[in-house]
């Protein structure tokens, strides 16, 4: 993995548990036992005993696939990325306005504010992102919208029965990606990647703006997931995901029929990808670019985060995939 911007890098913004992990991965020789650690923790029969319940739990529950959803499903499948909308994939017309009415009332606190106005923070190596609800170890309730779309049973079933098993929701927040200046290098996400949460995961984006080719449009390798046609290109290194040399996949991209797809699109815009596949996005060059971001990973997924329910939602109005969702 290329280290850009030095070795300190790796210890910026990092929770408790992820400094742990670097110090496992990267400081030899704590770095040999590590990596054997989790080489062995993604091996068939150990990654099979830490989602045994995740399995008998997706037997146990009907999945809600109508037929979007089922072409969701296959389009993961074959090319590990699929687009849609707020309003198509939820079956609800206003939830995307409630969704964008949340998410700018959080990107409005102070603190979220000042972060912004700052624009670089040196504690964080991916300071170009601010987010709104960030590592806090007590992180507040979360809206009814979010609740709403993340844990809708389409998104629940879409993304369980791509995996194959009943998935956790492993991560959500807000995101506003910072302009780049002039002579700006690209830095952490905004360069090719696999991301390492899991073996496989799914990530969800929701533009809360439009997002045109100069705002950092997440972009994707098309059957580059694992088990794609891509998917052994620069494969992800347990438990640090992949970053590839770039020039070198660059020229690939340019000189080869390897397939790229830029996402850009209006707002409300929804993409559905496994993010085990190659990809990149965040780098604006003009607006600042605001999306919504899910993960969605097995019972073995690294760094979930737990959030607690508003007092509109009460535990006993879940369904038994939401529940199991919010590790509840």
């Amino acid at each position: 993995m290329k280290r850009v911007g030095g070795w300190h890098t790796l210890w910026r913004g990092k929770t408790c548990l992820q400094l742990v992990r670097s110090l496992m991965v990267y400081v030899w020789p704590l770095s040999i036992l590590g990596r054997l650690f989790y080489r062995l923790r993604w091996s068939p029969p150990l990654y099979g005993a830490i989602n045994r319940r995740s399995r008998r739990v997706f037997r146990s529950i009907p999945q809600v696939l109508g037929p979007h959803g089922v072409e969701a499903v296959r389009a993961l499948d074959t090319d590990g990325i699929f687009r849609t909308s707020v309003e198509t994939l939820a079956q609800d017309p206003a939830l995307f306005r409630d969704l964008a009415r949340d998410a700018g009332m959080m990107l409005a606190g102070q603190d979220v504010q000042r972060k912004i106005r700052q624009r670089y923070n040196p504690n964080d190596a991916k300071w170009y992102v601010v987010r709104a609800i960030g590592r806090r170890a007590k992180r507040p309730p979360i809206p009814s919208s979010f609740i709403r779309f993340f844990l809708h049973p389409q998104l629940l079933s879409i993304a369980s029965t791509y995996l194959g098993l009943q998935v956790r929701l492993n991560y959500m927040d807000v995101w506003h990606n910072i302009p780049v200046c002039e002579g700006e290098p690209p830095i952490s996400a905004e360069l090719w990647h696999r991301d390492h949460e899991d073996k496989r995961i799914i990530k969800v984006f929701v533009l809360l703006s439009d997002v045109d080719g100069t705002m950092g449009p997440f972009t994707y390798v098309k059957r580059s997931q694992v088990g794609g046609e891509y998917g052994s290109l620069f494969p992800a290194i347990p438990p640090t995901g992949r970053y590839p040399k770039q020039d070198v996949l660059d020229q690939l991209i340019n000189d080869t029929p390897l397939p790229s797809v830029s996402c850009v699109g209006p707002a409300g815009s929804v993409i559905l990808c496994d993010a085990s596949g190659l990809h990149r996005g965040g780098r604006s060059l003009t607006h600042p670019r605001i999306v919504l971001v899910g993960v969605y990973t097995s019972n073995a997924g690294l760094d979930a985060a737990r959030y607690s329910l508003p007092r509109s939602v009460g535990h006993e109005q879940l369904s038994p995939a939401a529940k199991f969702a919010l590790y509840s």
